[in-house]
C-alpha cells in the first residue's frame, strides 16, 4: 500500500486536493477532523490542554474556546509547539488505526491529509510527500474569504507555521494550485499515475 502524505499551508487548497483524490476512490485520513474530535468536551486531550492553559481556555459549556486558543498559539511558536504535541499523539494513533484497516482491505493507496506533516516529522513515515502550493498573497486572500478573518490574523497564522518554500524541500511532489481547478486535477491525476505505477 502506498501512503501519500499530503500537506500545505493555510489557504493553499490542500483540502480541495484531498477531496478530489477521495472522489477518485483513494481513502483519505483527515488529520484536521481528527484533531478537532480529539479536543472535544471530556476528552483526555482536552484535560491536558486545560492543565496547560488553565480553565480560561474553555467556553461556558465546557468545550474548547478555539478562537482564544488560536490567538495564543499563533502569536507564540513555543506555545504552539506545546499545544500541538498534546493533540498530535492522539491523531497519530488514529492515523495508525486507519492505515491498519486499509491494509486489511488491500487498498492500493491512501492519503494522510496532515497540515503539519513535516513539522511533526511524520513525513519520514510516508512513501510519498505531496505539497499543495500557492503564492503567499493567494494564501492570505483565500484564507480571509474562507474564515472571514482579517489580513493581520491570517498573516500571523501563516508566519507561525513553516513556509511553503521550506516545506517544498521535503516534498516528492508539488501541486501548483494557483491556477484553475482543471489544472490542479490534471496535476493530481498525472502524479497518481506515477505513484500507482510504482506499486
Amino acid at each position: 500500500m502506498i501512503v501519500i502524505g499530503l500537506t500545505g499551508g493555510i489557504g493553499s487548497g490542500k483540502s480541495t486536493v484531498s477531496s478530489y483524490m477521495n472522489t477518485l476512490g483513494i481513502p483519505v485520513f483527515d488529520a484536521d477532523a481528527s484533531s478537532r474530535a480529539a479536543v472535544k468536551k471530556g476528552s483526555p486531550c482536552l484535560q491536558k490542554i486545560v492543565a496547560f492553559f488553565g480553565p480560561e481556555c474553555l467556553l461556558p459549556d465546557g468545550e474548547l474556546n478555539r478562537p482564544w486558543v488560536a490567538d495564543k498559539v499563533f502569536h507564540d511558536k513555543t506555545i504552539l509547539k506545546q499545544y500541538e504535541k498534546i493533540v498530535q499523539d492522539q491523531v497519530w494513533a488514529e492515523a495508525q488505526q486507519f492505515l491498519a484497516e486499509e491494509r486489511e482491505k488491500n487498498t492500493a493507496a491512501v492519503v494522510l491529509d496532515v497540515p503539519l506533516l513535516i513539522e511533526c516529522g511524520w513525513h519520514t513515515k510516508m512513501d510519498s510527500v505531496w505539497l499543495v502550493k500557492v503564492p503567499k498573497s493567494v494564501q492570505i486572500q483565500r484564507a480571509m474569504l474562507r474564515d472571514g478573518a482579517t489580513e493581520e490574523a491570517v498573516t500571523a497564522r501563516i508566519n507561525a507555521q513553516m513556509s511553503l518554500s521550506d516545506k517544498e524541500k521535503f516534498a516528492d511532489v508539488v501541486i501548483d494550485n494557483s491556477g484553475t481547478m482543471d489544472s490542479t486535477k490534471a496535476q493530481v491525476t498525472a502524479q497518481l499515475q506515477n505513484v500507482l505505477g510504482a506499486v
